[in-house]
C-alpha cells in the first residue's frame, strides 16, 4: 500500500450548517429552523431573535442537490466498497503532516477560512481587511447547506467511521455519528469557497481551486465522510455556485469584495513563503494506492 497527499466576532457572522456543528462535535443553540434538520447558528454574542445569519437565495429557492448528484452508494456496490478502502487506507495517514491539516481543516470560522485561502492568493487574509468575503463565505455555506440537506435526508448514509475500524482526526461525538455523510457539508463549503475566491481573483484561480479541493479532501483524511461523499458535494456547490450568479445581491457583494480583496492584496503582507510551499506540496490530490 502506498499513500500520499499529491493531493470581536462577527455579530451575524456564524456558518449555518448543522452538519458541520456536528462534524465539530457539539451542538449549539439555534435560533430557528432553516430547513429539515438545519439549522441557523449564532455566536453567544449574536443570539437575539433578529441577529440571524442567511443565505442569498429567497426562501426555498436554492437548488436542490437530489436533482444534481448521484443516489449515495448503498452497502454491497462497488462504489460503497471503493469508500471504504480509501477509508481504511487513509488511516494510515495518522500522525502525518497531511492529517495535522485534515484536522485543522475541521474549522469553518471565518477567519478560519480566510486564512486557508491566504497563500492562494499571496496575501494574509483577515476579516478586519475582508469583511465583505467573511460575509460571503458565511452565507453561501448556508445556501449550499440547504441545497444538500434534502439529499442528506433522503440518503441518510452513515460516515465510514462507523463501519471500519481505524481512528479519525476529531472527537466521536454523538452529534457527529447522528449527522449523515452525503453529501458532505465541509465538502460542500471547501468548494464553494474556492470558486469563490477564484472568482474575486481569477490569476489566482488554481491555486484557490486547490485549496478549496483539498479542505474538502482533508474530511477523507480525517476519516469523517467518504470520499463519494466530497465528489457529490463538489457537484452540489458548482450547482449553487452558478445559480448565485443570477442573484443580485450576491453579485454586488462580490463585486464590494473584490475591490477589498485587490486593497488587501496590495497592502497586507504575504503570507510566510516557506509556510506556503509546505501547504502547496500538503494540498495536492489525495492519490491512495
Amino acid at each position: 500500500m502506498k499513500l500520499k497527499a499529491e493531493a470581536g466576532t462577527y455579530a451575524l457572522m456564524a456558518v449555518g450548517l448543522a452538519v458541520l456543528v456536528a462534524c465539530a462535535g457539539g451542538v449549539v443553540p439555534t435560533t430557528e429552523a432553516a430547513g429539515p434538520g438545519l439549522h441557523m447558528i449564532a455566536p453567544a454574542s449574536a443570539q437575539t431573535p433578529t441577529a440571524r445569519p442567511v443565505g442569498f437565495f429567497a426562501p426555498n429557492a436554492a437548488p436542490n442537490a437530489v436533482a444534481t448528484i448521484p443516489p449515495a452508494p448503498k452497502e454491497g456496490e462497488a462504489r460503497n466498497s471503493l469508500d471504504w478502502e480509501i477509508f481504511r487506507k487513509t488511516r494510515a495517514l495518522e500522525g502525518s503532516e497531511r492529517w495535522a491539516l485534515a484536522k485543522s481543516d475541521d474549522s469553518y470560522k471565518p477567519a478560519d477560512l480566510l486564512k486557508n485561502f491566504s497563500c492562494s492568493v499571496g496575501a494574509t487574509l483577515t476579516p478586519e481587511n475582508s469583511p465583505t468575503l467573511a460575509s460571503i463565505l458565511n452565507r453561501t455555506s448556508l445556501d449550499a447547506g440547504i441545497a444538500a440537506e434534502a439529499a442528506k435526508q433522503l440518503y441518510r448514509r452513515t460516515r465510514p467511521f462507523m463501519h471500519n475500524p481505524g481512528e479519525i482526526c476529531i472527537e466521536r461525538s454523538t452529534g457527529l455519528q447522528n449527522s449523515f455523510d452525503y453529501p458532505s457539508g465541509h465538502g460542500s463549503l471547501g468548494w464553494m469557497s474556492g470558486l469563490i475566491v477564484a472568482q474575486l481573483a481569477p490569476d489566482h484561480a488554481s491555486a484557490a481551486l486547490a485549496r478549496g479541493r483539498a479542505y474538502g479532501e482533508s474530511r477523507v483524511v480525517c476519516g469523517v465522510h467518504n470520499m463519494s461523499a466530497i465528489e457529490a458535494a463538489r457537484t452540489n456547490a458548482a450547482g449553487v455556485f452558478a445559480a448565485l450568479q443570477g442573484v443580485p445581491e450576491f453579485r454586488a457583494e462580490m463585486e464590494k469584495a473584490k475591490a477589498e480583496l485587490a486593497a488587501a492584496r496590495a497592502s497586507s503582507p504575504a503570507p510566510d513563503a516557506a509556510a506556503c510551499a509546505k501547504e502547496a506540496e500538503l494540498i495536492k490530490p489525495l492519490v491512495v494506492n
